[in-house]
């Protein structure tokens, strides 16, 4: 196949996709570009199966920094481990791809997002989700497609889509969407305080444009099979499982007959039968489809094989396990006993069945535990009771407390039900900033949050080995909800860290660590804009035909059995930051509505449980925080600020046991642990940046002493001199007969001459 590009306009900007050039052993490859920014997405299915109950789907993000021109900061000069940036884009390239898999796809299947080439106006993130997309149109690897993803901005009353990096800069928004051409799959969203009604049209306006990025990847994928003179996807992978599924039906028809009648050998032999169809398959259809005819044996054998053991054991334990899982849901029990309740149950239930149906252990467990999850459901849609006996609207109880460690800056512990979040703020120096080595325009950072998710938050033991990409994600979601109530450097020109440790868990963390965070930066004394607490919530979602039910606070079951985990983070005033993930094929805008509205009567809730705790932020930063300050002085006296060889700035460092950092507009920033020699350190910064006037009178050091006077140091780097007449009131010979070098002298300034010498006299007092 040779090159096919296509060129579209997308609300004023020009994008292309290329395909056929580049990376031609993948499945498919795509080029996506966007003014200078380019963009390859790659993606490749193994032909071989794994042995898990998982989708193995991973997706790398490769951020070279050729692509702007740089060479990497590190000692070898080569990228290392993905930066946040790439880790939070393959986040939400897979967030938005995963559900769209078949449920019994099991071979491994790699997408790889590689940025070439930025021109660091237009962001690479919208491009990889759309190349990847296309990617996936093009392969034949059995997807729900095509989809895609936009990021839309809004500016006064402006909505922009795909906005430039200085446009998001003036944004009230950062809001990002993927969808397909029904509903909306994925959001992810920062924001400064806007309203829920704002959010909502702002989705609706993210998914018209995202109908036009999925005609631009139809068109390109009609093109290719055009070139390849090839059916369409659909019709393909149509006429392969129309020729699967009737043999697998006939086989595992078969296969229960012969399991209930215990004729192992019957058995062994049917077991053979699944890749006799698969071999039968391989023939019927051409070589070149070879790997999406192994693809989809597996999923569709897979999937009649757990219909046949749906029908026989679902009816005989439905019943049974309905009443266990209610009992299991009164209000009284604790996570384990809940767990234990239902684990033993199953255990109980399956015992006959796994009996029955060796061979096929992991299917029955299967078949348990997706019963359980329907049961789950239909106990919340029908009888309005959760998993541990709430009602869908009800939090669950509240503790808020500030100030648990003794040497920390700021403390919070907040605890939701059996979830429980400790965060710990430090207060550090300007030059602590966060140096970022990555394609963006921003270089340094002053705000961070870090999230930690031990294992034994959730009574398990496992190696401990720094953050996964899950870990990175929750503390960015903190981060980025956080952000629109961190004061100004120009205020405050602390750098912040927040770590938020979380104890224990059962669903919502991440939102527990937004509220611990907020209070942790009150008790530090962060005077936070407008003194606005920042609250979390995690809602659920289920849903069962035309019937659906919003739950707020969700626990870990409500999210492994549920279709939605949507988080919701803001102030009393509106929202700061939105994280969605949905595990069904898309929702309405009316469910996101509903959903919006609960979330915002809950976390007003949950912010007055807060303000109970910690109501505004201390008068003051913490007694164990370092004083820091900041002065402007003029650009033209930082050199006279910093010295011959830096003398003067490291004289003063020295002195009084601080630290200086001088920035190229005058800004200069003052660190240290004890506040007086701040002060001093101040009043001797502004000496040095003011030009002596005749008048002046300053405490001096005596430096150099000749025949004819004696140099006093006024400042660190500025000298004056005090003739010999002006020693004594009465003739002397010798300078050292009134002062020596290193006395203190008060000194006043009697005139400054054209070439800023100064001369000195004796203050009177």
């Amino acid at each position: 196949m040779g090159l096919i590009s296509r060129e579209f306009e997308l609300f004023g900007k020009k994008i292309e996709i290329e395909t056929g050039k580049m990376a031609k052993q993948a499945d498919a490859a795509t080029l996506v570009t966007c003014g200078g920014t380019s963009v390859l997405a790659t993606v490749v299915a193994s032909d071989e199966l794994r042995p898990i109950d998982f989708l193995p789907l991973t997706v790398d993000v490769e951020e070279k920094l050729y692509a702007a021109g740089k060479i990497p900061g590190s000692f070898f000069r080569r990228e290392g481990r993905p930066t946040d940036t790439a880790t939070l884009t393959a986040r939400i390239i897979d967030r938005t791809l995963r559900p769209n898999f078949d449920k019994q796809f099991r071979n491994e299947l790699q997408i790889v997002i590689t940025v070439l080439s930025t021109d660091q106006v237009n962001p690479p993130d919208m491009l990889g989700i759309v190349g990847a997309s296309c990617a996936l149109a093009l392969s034949n690897i059995p997807f729900d497609g095509p989809l895609a993803g936009v990021r839309v901005g809004k500016i006064a009353d402006r909505w922009i889509i795909n906005p430039i990096f200085q446009e998001l800069i003036e944004s009230d928004m950062n809001l990002v969407v993927a969808g397909n051409r029904e509903s909306i799959l994925m959001v992810e969203a920062g924001a400064n305080e806007i309203s829920e009604t704002d959010i909502v049209e702002g989705l609706k306006v993210a998914h018209e444009a995202i109908q036009h990025l999925i005609d631009a990847i139809d068109v390109v994928d009609a093109a290719v099979r055009l070139e390849k003179q090839e059916q369409s996807k659909s019709e393909i992978l149509s006429s392969i499982n129309a020729f699967l599924e009737p043999r697998y039906e006939d086989v595992v028809g078969k296969l229960m007959v012969a399991y209930k009648n215990k004729d192992s050998e019957a058995v062994e032999k049917l077991n053979d039968m699944f890749e006799q169809v698969l071999l039968e398959a391989r023939g019927q259809f051409s070589d070149k489809y070879r790997k999406v005819v192994g693809m989809c044996a597996r999923a569709v054998g897979s999937a009649v094989l757990n219909r046949g053991l749906v029908e026989e054991i679902e009816p005989q334990v439905e019943e049974q396990m309905r009443k266990t899982l209610l009992d299991a849901s009164a209000s009284d029990l604790s996570k384990q006993e809940r767990s234990l309740i239902r684990k033993d149950a199953r255990k109980l239930f399956a015992q006959p069945y796994l009996e029955t149906y060796y061979g096929r252990e992991s299917l029955v467990k299967g078949v348990f535990d997706s019963l359980e999850k329907k049961l789950l459901r239909k106990q919340i849609t029908e009888l309005d009771i959760r998993p541990d006996g709430r009602k869908p609207f009800q939090i669950r109880k509240l503790t808020t407390e500030v100030g648990l460690l003794p040497k920390t800056h700021g403390t919070a512990l907040f605890t939701r039900g059996e979830t429980q979040v400790l965060t710990i703020a430090t207060l550090g120096a300007h030059s602590e900033k966060q140096m970022l080595d990555d394609l963006g325009i921003t270089e340094t950072k002053s705000f961070m949050h870090h999230y930690n998710f031990p294992p034994f938050a959730t009574g398990e033991a496992r190696p401990m080995r720094g953050p996964k990409r899950r870990d990175i994600g929750h503390g960015s979601l903190a981060e980025r909800a956080l952000k629109p109530v961190i004061p100004d450097e120009e205020d405050f020109p602390y750098t912040i860290r927040l770590v938020s440790e979380v104890l224990e868990s059962n669903g919502s963390s991440s939102m527990g660590s937004v509220c611990g965070s907020s209070m942790a930066l009150m008790d530090a004394g962060v005077p936070l804009k407008r003194e606005a607490h920042v609250g979390g919530i995690a809602m659920g979602l289920v849903m069962d035909g035309e019937k659906f039910k919003i739950l707020s606070d969700i626990q870990g079951l409500e999210d492994s059995a549920g279709d939605m985990d949507f988080k919701v983070a803001g102030t009393i005033e509106g929202v700061t930051a939105l994280q969605m993930d949905i595990k069904c094929h898309g929702l309405s805008f009316e469910v996101i509505k509903v959903a919006l509205e609960q979330a915002r009567q809950g976390r007003s809730f949950i912010i007055k449980a807060m303000t109970e705790a910690v109501p505004a932020p201390r008068d003051e930063v913490s007694p164990n925080a370092p004083r820091v300050l900041q002065l402007q002085i003029p650009i033209d006296k930082i050199g006279e600020m910093i010295g011959p060889g830096g003398k003067n700035i490291r004289g003063l460092i020295e002195k009084y046991d601080v630290e200086i950092d001088v920035e190229k507009d005058g800004r200069v920033f003052v660190f240290g642990k004890d506040a007086e020699k701040v002060k001093c350190v101040q009043k001797a910064i502004e000496a040095i940046s003011r030009d002596p006037e005749v008048g002046d009178r300053y405490n001096g050091t005596v430096v150099k002493t000749t025949n004819f006077g004696a140099f006093v140091e006024l400042t660190p780097g500025k000298d004056g001199l005090i003739h010999i007449s002006k020693l004594s009131k009465t003739r002397i010979d010798r300078v050292e007969d009134v002062v020596n070098v290193g006395d203190k002298v008060d000194v006043e300034i009697e005139a400054v001459d054209g070439n800023g010498r100064i001369s000195l006299k004796l203050s009177q007092e």
